[in-house]
This record gives C-alpha cells, sequence and structure tokens, in this order.
C-alpha cells in the first residue's frame, strides 16, 4: 500500500514535500518524494501524512462521563466520579471503552496508555484494532489486592497490539506497602507500570518518598506539582512523565512545569486523560493547551513550539511509554501507524510549515484515514462513532436526591 499527500512530516527527520509513505507486512518500507505516476498509490491532497499519535495516559471506560461535577474542587470532584462510577456494571464500562476506542481511532490516534479500572479496554482496543497498553488500577481498599490484580492480569486478553501494565491508583488510594508490592509484581511479569502522582494538593508527599520504587519502567501521570528536587529526581531516575493540561486546567490541579521538565531532560507524553476530566480525547487540543499554558506561565512566545507539540503526542509520547522503538515516527522498519490530516477549506492552506499547520489546524473532524499496523481502522465517512448514552443515562439516574 502506497499513500501520497502534499506533506509527509516523518518526525525522524524535515517534512517532504510532495511525498508518499509505503507501506508493507503492517510496517513502514519507505518514505520518499511521490514521482506522480501510478505508483504513488493513493493521493489525498490538501493533507499531511504524519505518524499516528500516541495518547500517553487515558481512561476509555469513562467516555460517557464528560461534564459530571465540572467546577467542584478535585477532592469533592473525585469523590463524585467514583460516586458515579460504581452505578457501572462491566458492560456500560465495556460499552464506553469501545465508544473511546472508536473516537481516539476516528481523532488520529493510534496508541493509548489506559489506566484501566475493570481491565474492559483490553478488549475493546483488540476489538477496534488499537494499540494499547491497558495498566490495571490497584487500590489498597480492595481485599486481596495482589491476587485480584495477578488474576486479571492473567484473564486480560492481550495480543501483538494490546499489552498490560499495572497501575497503583495514587498516593491517596494505596499506600506505600502496597505500592511496592504492585510494583514488584509489575516488574516479576516483566510489564510497565503508570501512576497518578502530584496531581493536586491533595498530595502532600514528594517524590523522594517514591525513590525506592521509581525507575525508567514507571510513568508518573501528571506531575504538575513538582519542585525542583523531584524535577532532578525524575531526570537521575528517568523516570517518564505523561503530561495532560486540559484535565489538570479544567480542575484546578495548576499548570505543570512542561518546560523545566523537558530541560532536565525527563521523557515526557502528552495525554488527555478522561473526557470525566478533560471533556474529550483530541490530541490535537491538547497540544494546542500545551503550547498556550507553557506561554502564557512563562512569559515566552518561545516555551514551546509547535514541532515540540508535535513530538509529544507522537515521538517523545511514545518514548515516555517504552515503545519508542515500534511507533511515533515514519520511519522505515516501525510499524504503520499514521494518520491522514485533511486541510481543506482551512486558514493553514496554502502551505507554510506543514508541522505548524497540522498542530494549530488539526482536529478530529480533519482526519480523513487512520492506519494501525499497516491496516486502515478508520476512513472519515465509513465509520460511526460508537456512542455510550446507555451508561451516561444510568449515571444521571443515579443522581443523588
Amino acid at each position: 500500500m502506497i499513500l501520497a499527500a502534499d506533506w509527509v512530516v516523518p518526525m525522524d527527520g524535515p517534512p517532504i514535500a510532495d511525498a508518499c509513505v509505503e507501506v508493507e507486512d503492517g510496517l513502514i518500507v519507505a518514505v520518499r518524494p511521490a514521482n506522480g505516476g501510478e505508483d504513488e498509490g493513493e493521493r489525498f491532497r490538501n493533507a499531511v501524512i504524519l505518524p499516528g499519535l500516541v495518547n500517553a495516559h487515558t481512561h476509555l471506560e469513562y467516555t460517557a462521563m464528560a461534564g459530571f461535577g465540572d467546577g467542584l474542587p478535585f477532592t469533592p470532584w473525585i469523590a463524585d466520579h467514583i460516586r458515579r462510577k460504581d452505578t457501572q456494571a462491566v458492560v456500560d464500562l465495556l460499552d464506553q471503552s469501545r465508544a473511546g476506542a472508536a473516537a481516539c481511532l476516528a481523532s488520529g490516534v493510534t496508541t493509548v496508555a489506559d489506566c484501566c479500572y475493570a481491565g474492559t479496554v483490553a478488549q475493546a482496543a483488540g476489538e477496534a484494532g488499537l494499540r494499547a497498553i491497558v495498566y490495571l488500577e490497584g487500590f489498597s481498599v480492595w481485599e486481596g489486592l495482589e491476587g485480584r490484580i495477578e488474576a486479571a492480569l492473567d484473564a486480560l486478553p492481550v495480543s501483538e497490539l494490546v499489552t498490560a501494565g499495572v497501575s497503583p491508583h495514587a498516593p491517596f488510594t494505596v499506600t506505600h506497602s502496597d505500592y511496592a508490592m504492585l510494583i514488584g509484581l509489575a516488574r516479576r511479569r516483566g510489564l510497565p507500570v503508570a501512576t497518578h502522582l502530584l496531581e493536586s494538593s491533595r498530595e502532600t508527599e514528594h517524590l523522594d518518598a517514591f525513590r525506592d520504587v521509581l525507575g525508567p519502567d514507571t510513568v508518573a501521570v501528571h506531575a504538575v506539582l513538582v519542585n525542583e528536587e523531584d524535577i532532578a529526581l525524575l531526570a537521575d531516575l528517568d523516570v517518564p512523565v505523561a503530561h495532560c493540561p486540559r484535565s489538570n486546567a479544567l480542575l484546578g490541579c495548576g499548570i505543570a512545569p512542561l518546560t523545566e521538565l523537558l530541560d532536565a531532560g525527563v521523557r515526557v507524553g502528552l495525554g488527555t486523560d478522561s473526557p470525566s476530566s478533560a471533556i474529550d480525547f483530541d490530541l490535537w487540543s491538547e497540544m494546542r493547551t500545551a503550547i498556550m499554558l507553557q506561554r502564557a506561565r512563562t512569559g515566552r512566545a518561545d516555551a514551546l513550539s509547535a514541532h515540540t507539540a508535535l513530538e509529544l503526542a507522537t515521538t517523545r509520547a511514545a518514548a515516555a511509554i517504552g515503545l519508542s522503538d515500534t511507533i511515533g515516527s515514519l520511519s522505515p522498519g516501525k510499524a504503520a501507524d499514521l494518520l491522514v490530516l485533511d486541510l481543506t477549506g482551512s486558514s493553514f492552506l496554502p502551505w507554510d510549515d506543514p508541522v505548524t499547520a497540522a498542530v494549530y489546524g488539526g482536529s478530529p473532524g480533519r482526519v480523513a484515514l487512520t492506519m494501525v499496523a499497516g491496516e486502515i481502522r478508520y476512513r472519515r465517512g465509513e465509520r460511526e462513532i460508537l456512542a455510550a448514552t446507555a451508561a451516561r443515562a444510568k449515571m444521571i439516574e443515579a443522581e443523588p436526591g
């Protein structure tokens, strides 16, 4: 299969004008100038081909929870979130996961790193052809926590695209001893870890308290309230970070010091979190929000460029979740995970800089095609995004009073 467009942005080199991407057996074979002949395959006008977006932090099981508790401080907000989540049966969570997987593919996301309460994301991602790391969440209030997570891992429907991980939820829901147990369990199985750290003022301990369990395999999600010592520790231990600017802003948690993390050499990937805190899974909006908040926070127009924002959603995100050898760029030999972004009718044509145009002009509605491992998983106009209205209705009916 060959796809051609006005531009190809491979991310492992400069953008190539009037170019095409060759795909064979699920892998990128070549990225080269198009010759205008029959062997350039399918041609997309006014479009750019990019690596598939990598969402470094999601909760697909909460796809239908947008807007609940808006404006509440973090502690009562999360209490309301838990109350609503507890109204959901496994089938409700699976419906939401299916809708979330479809929405991700329709927006150009080809990989998610999902912290999953009930494990349904593994089934939904497998059905949709979405690449996923499914970190099974653990909470200290659960009786027999270790055995419960072990059994869930054994039952998870993993595949070439869907792999397992472990997620001690957060310091306010998991004890230090359970952190050590869950991360030890993951490492015995060779699995990655993700955990929410320093997201809000509810957390009073800084990262030195977790020095004995953090490492290159443990993604620190949020890291909003990290100080200079925390950043130095993250860099020293090579602990990656998932940065979720819209969620952090909407919940009033603050703005993570992204530029300082990047300057320190910390591996950072961009994540949307869930619609319950960030409206949707729109990673294009997340890129723009990251740029605006860092420029506003630092008072510098050059604080975060469009190119770096795109890296945070592709190459850097892949590195943060440990998949940089497989995805994140259109490099020959890597998986053929890519998207075609159509900017017809936008204010970014004629072309000046395809990266700037993509970051500022991109949106789910402009994604013409999404490919995962060489298979077209979404083509605009051919696949309806699934709804999860029944699950949402059940949560609304359960309103107190």
